[in-house]
Formats: C-alpha cells, structure tokens, sequence
C-alpha cells in the first residue's frame, strides 16, 4: 500500500476514534442569545403634559445600528425591525446574536414611509442629557440567554437632528410638526362618543393612514405650505374629507381637533335612533328591510336567525346591521343553516347581557365582532365550523358567564382569544369532543357561581401550574372519561371550594392539590373508579349540606373529614350568625357502595348541630365494612 495513503487512513482512523470520545463538554458550541427591546418615551423642554398620556403612535419598524465592542459593524448596520401594537404596547422583534460584548449605536421609530419619529440621543448631545442612559449603550449577549435592552426615546415632532446629537440634514429627519384628533359620533348634549374612525392623511409624496383610537391621537406631519387632504371613513358613518392648512392644524397642538360624524342614511327608509322590544329576524328580506331603517339601539333581545333548514331566504349577509352600535338585551345568532360570516356587526359596541351563537352550520369564525367593548355573557353552541375562536381577544376581561357547549374544534382557552379573560364568574364546558388541555388564564376575581365541566371524552388535565381561580363556589365534573387531575383549578394561595362534586371521572386518583373553603356546602363523591385519596377535604371546618360518596371502588378510608372540631356537620341554631336566612337542613350523610372502604375513623369526632329539631339520617351500606354512625363516634370504626 501507498506509505502516503496508509497515513491518511490512520489520520482518518485516529479522528474518528478521538471524536467518538469526545465529552458533551468538549463538543460544546456556543449557541446565539437573545435581544429584546423595550421603549419608554421621555420629553424634554416645556412639552404638554398631554403627551404624558398617550403611548408611542404612528410608527411601525425600528431602526437601529449595533456594533461590536471596538466599533466594528455587525450584521445590524441600520436594520429595520417590525414593529407590532398591542393596546398601548410595543412589541418589537428579538434579534439574535453571538456572545460577546456589543453597543447599540443607533435607534429610531420610524413611519411607513421611512420618516423618523421618535429616537434615541446621542450622549453628550442636548437631549442626551435628559437620558439615563443616552447612546451608545452597551450590553453583553451570554450563550443561549437573553439581554433585554430598556430604550428611551424622544418624540423628533418639531425637532431638529442636532439635539438629537445627529448630523444636520439627516436622512429620514424631516422638519415635522404634531397635532391632536378625534372622531366622535354625533353629539347630544355635548356628550362625546369617540369612535375609531380610519384617518388618512395626504400631501405630495406623503401618506399616512391611521385607526383611531381612544380619546387622543398624536398625528405627526412634514411641516409644508400646501394644505393637506383629510379622510375619515368608519363603517355605516358618512365618510368626511376636507382639506386643512398647516396654520389651521397648529391651532389643535394642546386642545383635539374633534371630528363629528353621521350616519349614512336612506331618507325615504331612515328612522335612526332606538328599536324598543324584541326583534326577530329569520330570513334575508326581513333582515334588509331592518337595516333600512338604520338603528342605532335595540332596546330589547335582537334574534337573527331561527331559519328552517329548508328556507327559500336563509340569511347570508348581516351587512344591513352596521348602524347597530347597542344590544340592551340579549343578541341571539340561532340557527342559521347557511350564515359564514358575521362581518356586518363590526361596528356593534355593546351587549348588555349575553350572545349566544348556537346551533350555525356554516358559521367560520367570530371576527365580525372586532369592536364589541362589553360582554357579560357568552354561549357558544353547536357551530361545527368554527376552527378559529379569536375574535373576542379584545372584550374577554368584560366577560363574566362562559358557556362553552359541542364545538367540535375547541381545544382550550390559551391561545384562543380568553387569555385576558380575568373575570369570570359561571363557567361551563360541556361535551366538547377534541378538548384536551383546559388551561384557565389565572383569575383576579372569585368565581361566585358554577364552575361546570362535564362530557369532555378528551379532557386530561387543567394545565397545572399557579393559575387558575381564587375561590370556587360551585365545582361540578362530571363524565369526563379520561381526566387525570385537578392541577391548576385553584391558585395555591387561594381560598378553596365551596360545593365539590366529583362525579363519573374514571381515571381522577386524587382530589389534591384541590383544597376546600374553611366553610363548604355539599360533598359529592360518586362512580369514581380510581379515587382514592379525598385527604383535599381536610381544609372544611364547617359543612351545610350532604355528604355523598359512592361507588369509588378504590377508595378505602375517609381520611380528609378527621380533626375532631376542625370538621362539623352543622346547621346552625341557638343566636344565628346569618338572622333572617331559611336554613336547609342537612338530609343524610351516605356512604354506600365503596367496596375498599374500610376505615370510617375520620368521621368518628364530627359533630352534628341540629336547629330546630331538624331530622338527620345516615345511610352507610354495601361497603367493605358497615359501621353504623353511633359505632363511628365510639370509635368502633373499622374492623
């Protein structure tokens, strides 16, 4: 063999052997890190206060440079980043770097066009000076961690470059100037109703195309001598344009230029105003003939639908609806054998009890629903189509009754549009086939209602985790055939349930980490056919209801209802702490069918209070052991 081959094929031997020895250690590569960035604007000068009020608006990319610790440049040389809005956030894409040491040398907001509208000064600069920390800041990017950078910036509306620390002249640094606006509808009374009209704004090569939103908006413009050419535009309102000069638009740099604006109106149809009493409209004719009259109001339940499958007119198309801005009762969308959309109740702001969407073959989404503000109450039934439930992201903390009931594609509540449901108060998720995982956003109110899970065939868990709820009154599960556990029902510091019934949830073990409220109203334990530890009882101190356990075969002691007086079964007599309430009196406790259950000696310290003579009963049959209640309190509880 060739000598210089046979080297080779020792070399190639000899890294193949050292590689496979290698160590994880040793094979170790240093993976990127992370950079995020948050902005906070700061003002300088005599700047109105009324910019103190307002988040970041107008913009939509950063730009921003970064270089390395002795200045080389790096991949981010005047990068531009997208910017996302989220309510008065600015969500601002991570970047990724390797580990090192770095500065950021530059950093500004700008418009779609390119202009800048907001930055970060330079040190030793005018406006640096009224920086924490001015440009160019450096920050250490570690392997696979992440470096979370706080900028601040200045407004340039107004502004020159040089303050700034910036060369005179500066590309996308245009002479600017600010001013303030709003759209409302028509006014009563000199009441204001801000609406979020589109705004656009145009002027030469300059174009700008805003939502409007809330009391105040901060519009920035090239300062020019040509008038600039307005349009508001805002669903079922007459759209507004009108041109305006530079001079008439500084007059608005403290106090709002407010728009008022009307709806479009059929004169020969147009009643406008109020509907007072309930309307039910089931086919497309009725439905067009209603929106002709152009409500604003229905002061009663607004039905759509109710359609027979057969109609010759189902409805299509709620686009005659946009003047509805209030629903002051209930708005029913029922079916509807062919309705796919729900676009025409965009501009609807506000239902005062509940929507129920039931029963709407062909319905594919919610988004129609964009500018709804309040919503005590939301059923959601039987809509088979419905694979996307955003749409209600921006009401859900107004929510307080869910009823979630056979939609075929709802697989949770995380990541579905409830993530800023934080209020609710009656929960039920029923027969819901493909639910997995039913995570709950954690909760800053009790529950002072039902909490009802039932006929889930997919559910397992409830997430796990801190979230979940304060304080449960009412808890029911029920046949839901493969549920594991109660992690992430209750927060851990909360203050328990109240009414507990566990019912037909075959694979459940234990109730834990489930805890009770120091007082409880009913016990119900029944056809569980693993549980076997119901120690999540011991926390009740005082019980006003039944007990209730049977047929949880491998349940074999009650432990959980032992501490002597820290449980009782009480109702109460003698002074009543509760004067003028109708107490019930407690039936029976039952304990039956448990074929384990053997050791009663929780219960042998309980005490039972009776108020007026009330009647008592225990039924304890076809367990593993029988004592009767006396023998318990003996202590004659287990063989």
């Amino acid at each position: 063999m060739n000598k210089w081959k046979l080297i080779q094929y020792i070399q190639l031997f000899s890294l193949i052997v050292l590689g496979a020895c290698t160590t994880e250690y040793e094979q170790h590569i240093p993976t990127d890190g992370t950079v995020s960035f948050k902005v906070n604007e700061t003002y300088v000068n005599n700047e109105s206060n009324r910019n103190l009020a307002l988040p970041v608006q107008g913009v939509n990319s950063v730009i921003l440079s970064i270089e390395t610790e002795d200045g080389s440049q790096t991949i981010y040389e005047r990068k531009s980043l997208p910017i996302l809005g989220f309510g008065d956030e600015l969500l601002i894409e991570d970047i990724h770097l390797s580990p090192g040491s770095y500065q950021l040398s530059a950093f500004y907001l700008t418009d779609s066009t390119g202009n800048i509208h907001y930055a970060t000064p330079m040190e030793g600069s005018e406006y640096g000076d009224y920086l924490a920390a001015p440009l160019p800041i450096p920050f250490e990017v570690t392997d696979n961690e992440s470096q979370n950078l706080n900028l601040e910036i200045i407004s340039t509306a107004g502004k020159n470059p040089e303050p700034f620390g910036f060369e005179s002249g500066m590309e996308g640094f245009r002479e600017t100037f600010y001013f303030f606006i709003s759209a409302v509808r028509e006014m009563v009374d000199d009441f204001m109703d801000f609406i979020p009209a589109e705004l656009t704004v145009s002027q030469g090569e300059h174009l700008l195309t805003r939502q409007l939103i809330g009391k105040l908006n901060k519009i920035v413009l090239p300062k020019t001598s040509e008038n600039y050419d307005f349009s508001l535009t805002y669903g079922p309102f007459q759209p507004i344009t009108k041109e305006i000069s530079y001079d008439s638009l500084q007059k608005f740099e403290h106090l709002p230029l407010v728009i008022e604006m009307t709806k479009k109106r059929d004169d020969a149809f147009y009643i406008g105003g109020t509907f007072k009493g309930n309307i039910t409209l089931s086919t497309q004719a009725a439905l067009d003939s209603f929106g002709l009259k152009g409500y604003d109001i229905i002061e009663g339940n607004l039905t759509i639908g109710n359609t027979p499958d057969d109609s010759e007119d189902p409805i299509l198309d709620l686009s005659p609806l946009a003047t509805i801005d209030q629903v002051k009762n209930n708005l029913n969308i029922i079916n509807n054998p062919e309705l796919r959309s729900l676009e025409g109740l965009n501009y609807l702001r506000y239902i005062s009890q509940e929507l129920i969407v039931k029963n709407n073959s062909m319905l594919e989404s919610f988004y129609g629903l964009t500018s709804l503000e309040k919503l005590p109450s939301l059923n959601l039934t039987n809509n088979p189509s419905i694979r996307d439930f955003n749409g209600f992201n921006h009401v859900a903390p107004t929510i307080a009754s869910l009823h979630i009931e056979n939609m075929e594609h709802f697989i949770g509540l995380e990541g579905e549009g409830f993530e800023n449901a934080i209020n609710f108060s009656h929960i039920t998720i029923l027969a819901n086939p493909n639910l997995i995982d039913l995570s709950f956003p954690t909760q800053t109110q009790t529950i002072i209602s039902n909490l009802y899970i039932a006929n889930n065939p997919a559910l397992i868990s409830f997430g796990g985790g801190d979230g979940g709820f304060r304080f449960i009154s009412n808890l029911e599960l029920n046949n839901n055939e493969n549920l594991e556990n109660l992690e992430g029902l209750l927060q851990p510091k909360g203050e328990g349930v109240d009414d507990l019934i566990v019912l037909n949830c075959p694979k459940l073990t234990t109730l834990s980490p489930l805890f009770l409220a120091e007082q409880v109203g009913e016990i119900h334990l029944e056809n569980n056919a693993t549980l076997e530890d119901i120690t999540a009882i011991a926390s009740a101190k005082i019980i006003f209801s039944d007990i209730t356990i049977i047929n949880n075969p491998q349940l074999k002691s009650l432990n959980g209802f032992e501490g002597g007086k820290v449980l009782y079964y009480f109702v109460y007599k003698g002074e009543d702490p509760y004067p003028g309430y109708v107490w019930t009196p407690p039936v029976k406790i039952t304990i039956k069918d448990n074929v384990s259950l053997v050791d009663y000696c929780a219960l042998k310290d309980i005490k039972v209070t009776l108020a007026n003579n009330l009647p008592f009963a225990t039924e304890i049959k076809g367990n593993a052991f029988n004592p009767s209640f006396d023998n318990i309190r003996r202590g004659e509880c287990k063989p």
